[in-house]
């Protein structure tokens, strides 16, 4: 059964408390690869909660992905956190998501 603990990912968060828009403007401004993901999509074993779908996106030079996430421990608002992508982390969202950048 996935967890549901974003922390069990690793990584550093970007943005705290922001608003979905928040999070989706910045993965926009900062990576040329993003995806649309829906909420409770299960990424690594963990269920990424989400309260409307939200851009995932990938620094594929960097080796890292910008992932959403709504804390339920924490309050109300959404995070934004950069995760180093494993191998075959790339290739599972672009599987997975449909992608909605050029």
């Amino acid at each position: 059964m996935p967890s549901c603990c974003v922390n069990n990912l690793g990584g550093k968060v970007l943005l705290l408390d922001a608003t979905p828009d928040d999070v989706n403007d910045y993965v926009r401004k900062h990576c040329k690869e993003y995806y649309e993901m829906p909420p409770d999509f299960v990424f690594r074993d963990t269920r990424v909660l989400l309260k409307s779908p939200m851009l995932v996106g990938l620094q594929v030079k960097k080796g890292r992905i910008l992932l959403p996430f709504t804390k339920r421990c924490t309050g109300p608002g959404t995070m934004l956190y950069e995760v180093p992508a494993k191998e075959g982390d790339l290739d599972f969202i672009r599987s997975s998501l449909p992608r909605v950048s050029g």
